[in-house]
């Protein structure tokens, strides 16, 4: 006990250590901070400390799980983690109302009235399996495996491993849609185009400058906790100037040194004129010229520097900043200002994300931002934008894979994209009602809910209700979200709380770091992980898988993998949740690894002389080399995969390694690729048709995410729902008094697909010509946190139902106005740039 004196003689000793600059307080600063335990506030007992992983966001951070009396009570960041260092976000900590919400589904359902009119019986897992199943089988022994679609969302890690790559692949069907192309497809083609991977990560802690592209990593990202908690100790701690482009005033925006308020769309237009000024004053000279030895500039492989320095001035002259005010509202001064200082600013990084690419011109737009920081040098260098570094795990894999089947309908019709390396999926459904290119006889859905995440909202619950269209749906899912309503079959897997898992997300300090997702609590009810049952529905089918179970799976992992296996596998990772070698060094600059004269003089690797690319024309199941050769490696089929290495002058080097596309090892700031689809080779601005039509009264949708909401999959956690649940549009002060609208005011939002009646935010923090809705809100099922509708065969054990005071304001759904019109190169949804009408109810 701390007594009077005890109290006195600490404070004396304190003040002396503190005048002596060498006491107390300066060693506590080296104290450890203990993490992973948590105790009962009521009974003081020690909570039981389950390590796991988060399966809330894309970021998928490592956490603790805290289990008292057999239920979930807390959820914090794992201290062991060099990714997130123990941090934990609001979404992240709101994952424990997942396994406790009272409208989560507990049993197989069998739809009993007609298709949405939510009538449902309570059916046996045998019952269950054996009708998908048996329908299954007889597609597949008709030889139309195609017809069964899988749709999928946020399906990651081990459970796409065990899913995708194995049931799947053995099954025999390729008809597989995602959700990438409402995501970040746009932006991952447009990386695959010039420097091949699509996942990247910014290296916060070396940075010294910070210039945003419509990124908003403060509140939401691809790798959000990892890198925002970074990103705040750069600004706060070492002073680093952080400049966002956006249309909107974000808390990124917010916390930035300058915010640059910009038209939808115009970002690309500020790239290119920022190009303009690095290549015009010669800023690229020094360290720009030096990355240029690894770029692609013109349509001759292997270009002289000069050749290439004057192919991007020719380029880039017409893009002046000028000409940029013209169609972003950006003043020139500005942008000739932040391109300097980007520019002279060593090491910079360069960020970007859906703000500036879910456009009509996104693509381009990547591939702007992508170029900018490879003519100052701030490519996959310490303090820039790096190719993203992640765990390799290994796993079993089924033997004797069929050649799998497709139907042509994940890629959106004929001609809407010239390049979509992450497909179409959100038109999956409007292909599926064209019917041109076949329909599937089974549609099956996982952690996607369509009708409710893409565009054009109506027309997916008309296509998903018409049983003409859709013979047989089955979702597989731990709650009655939207899509679940309009099944005919609910296969209720536990949330990630509750799941086994290995898991793969990037890291942002370059070291991979390796970690595991295990059940905190025993499945409630009768759920079950859908890696189970995939292997279950595979047994019954006739398919043999090499595991039973996904916890077989995941086991089998740890045991294949090398890295968890030498520090003891599947055990080690329970007890500890997380693992990185402590030797490893962070890797930058892998594109300039020289490879060894005996990776590539190879009885199967030959030189593709137009690119200067080394590839093994075996692997990419040729016959032989002269038909490979004859084919040229640029227009053989998945030739990226054969990929080698890409030659420079008199070495061969790692290069920037292809994905998805058959680009070459170089940086293609040029790219062949996208000539060949009759677009130009070098980014180029492109103007968003519809805005060129725009009268007066007409204003532009954009939409945003915020910090404590997940996408469509959160608000059912009364934590996050509480403290988000209503999303008024944001419009200027300058367009509401035009209109006659007040702060608070319910205006109808109007476009070419529907209509939507919301309350209004009247504020500068938007620019004018502007309106902006979150995304998030306006569930109509999803449980009564989230939409105020109770879900079948629900129970009412949660107090905190009476509680829910914002019953009746769940907000509106922008999707219901946004069409399903892609980029026409990457096909990614345009969130950001439809036109509407706004008027005051």
């Amino acid at each position: 006990m701390l007594n009077r004196r005890k109290f006195i003689k600490l404070s004396a000793a304190t003040a002396a250590a503190s005048v002596a600059m060498n006491g107390t307080l300066s060693q506590a600063r080296e104290l450890p901070v203990f993490g992973g335990k948590d105790f009962s506030p009521t009974t003081g007992k020690e909570r039981k400390a389950v390590p796991s992983a988060c399966l809330n966001c894309v970021t998928r951070c490592p956490n603790i799980v805290y289990v008292e009396d057999g239920r979930i009570v807390k959820i914090e960041g794992q201290p062991k983690s060099i990714r997130s260092e123990g941090k934990m976000c609001a979404k992240g900590q709101g994952g424990v109302n997942q396994s406790n919400d009272p409208d989560r589904i507990l049993y197989p359902m069998k739809r009993v009235g007609k298709r949405g009119e939510g009538k449902w019986k309570r059916v046996s897992w045998d019952d269950a399996l054996d009708e998908v199943a048996g329908r299954l089988k007889t597609l597949r022994d008709a030889g139309t495996p195609e017809k069964f679609m899988f749709h999928y969302g946020r399906m990651k890690s081990s459970t796409s491993k065990l899913v995708k790559t194995n049931f799947l692949g053995a099954y025999g069907t390729k008809t597989i849609g995602n959700h990438t192309s409402i995501c970040e497809g746009g932006k991952w083609t447009a990386q695959e185009l010039t420097w091949g991977k699509h996942y990247d990560t910014w290296d916060f802690d070396n940075t010294r400058y910070v210039l945003n592209f419509g990124a908003n990593p403060l509140e939401a990202g691809t790798n959000h906790i990892p890198t925002s908690h970074r990103l705040i100790r750069a600004l706060t701690t070492r002073e680093v100037k952080m400049v966002t482009i956006d249309v909107r005033l974000s808390n990124t925006a917010a916390k930035s040194q300058e915010w640059l308020p910009v038209r939808p769309g115009g970002d690309l237009a500020v790239a290119l004129a920022m190009c303009n000024v690095v290549m015009s004053e010669d800023l690229h000279k020094g360290r720009g010229e030096e990355f240029l030895k690894f770029c692609k500039v013109t349509d001759t492989a292997e270009d002289t520097l000069e050749n290439k320095v004057k192919a991007l001035k020719d380029n880039f002259a017409q893009y002046t900043p000028e000409w940029a005010t013209q169609h972003s509202d950006v003043s020139a001064s500005a942008i000739r200002r932040i391109a300097r200082e980007f520019a002279t600013t060593y090491p910079a990084c360069l960020i970007s994300y859906r703000g500036a690419v879910a456009h009509y011109n996104g693509n381009d737009t990547e591939r702007a931002i992508q170029t900018l920081a490879a003519i100052t040098g701030n490519i996959d260098n310490p303090g820039g934008r790096c190719l993203a570094v992640g765990p390799k795990w290994k796993y079993p894999k089924a033997k004797g894979m069929p050649k799998g089947r497709k139907l042509k309908i994940v890629d959106g019709p004929k001609g809407a994209a010239a390049i979509p390396s992450h497909h179409m999926s959100h038109n999956v459904l409007k292909m599926i009602k064209d019917g041109s290119a076949g329909r599937p006889d089974i549609y099956m859905s996982y952690m996607y809910t369509a009708v409710y995440a893409n565009g054009d909202v109506q027309e997916n619950i008309d296509v998903l209700k018409d049983e003409s269209l859709i013979p047989f749906s089955v979702n597989i899912n731990p709650f009655y979200d939207e899509s679940a309503a309009l099944a005919d079959l609910i296969l209720p897997e536990p949330p990630y709380t509750e799941r086994w898992d290995w898991d793969d997300m990037v890291s942002p300090v370059q070291i991979p770091e390796y970690y595991i997702r295990q059940p905190a609590i025993p499945p409630m009810g009768e759920t079950r992980d859908f890696g189970t049952v995939a292997c279950q529905l595979a047994e019954r089918i006739g398919i043999e898988l090499p595991f039973k179970t996904k916890e077989e799976f995941v086991r089998m992992s740890c045991a294949k993998t090398p890295a968890v296996k030498a520090v003891g596998g599947f055990e080690y990772m329970k007890k500890h949740g997380v693992y990185h070698d402590p030797k490893a060094k962070p890797k930058y600059h892998s594109y300039r690894k020289e490879l060894k004269a005996k990776d590539y003089e190879k009885a199967t690797v030959i030189l593709d002389e137009a690119t200067g690319t080394y590839w093994d024309w075996k692997k990419a199941k040729h016959k032989s080399a002269e038909a490979a050769q004859k084919k040229g490696y640029t227009h053989s089929k998945g030739a990226y995969k054969a990929y080698v290495g890409q030659r420079i002058g008199d070495k061969v080097y790692k290069g920037f390694k292809p994905d998805k596309l058959n680009k070459s090892g170089y940086f293609e700031i040029y790219s062949g690729l996208m000539k060949e689809k009759g677009y130009n080779p070098l980014p180029t601005w492109y103007s968003i048709p519809e805005h060129e039509k725009m009268s007066d009264n007409d204003m532009i949708l954009t939409t945003f995410k915020v910090a404590t909401q997940i996408h469509s999959r959160s608000q059912n956690c009364k934590y996050l729902t509480e403290l988000y649940h209503d999303n008024p549009a944001w419009i200027n002060p300058v367009d509401a008094q035009r209109r006659g609208i007040m702060e608070g005011d319910e205006i109808k939002v109007k476009s070419e697909v529907g209509e939507i009646t919301i309350k209004a935010r009247v504020t500068p923090a938007v620019i004018p010509g502007v309106i902006a809705i979150s995304h998030h809100c306006g569930h109509w099922q999803y449980g009564r946190y989230a939409s105020g509708n109770k879900a079948p065969m629900a129970h009412d054990d949660d107090p905190d139902l009476k509680r829910m005071w914002w019953k009746g304001n769940h907000g509106a759904h922008p999707n219901w106005i946004i069409p399903n019109a892609p980029d026409p190169i990457n096909g990614q949804l345009r969130f950001m740039d439809t036109v509407v009408q706004v008027i005051k109810i």
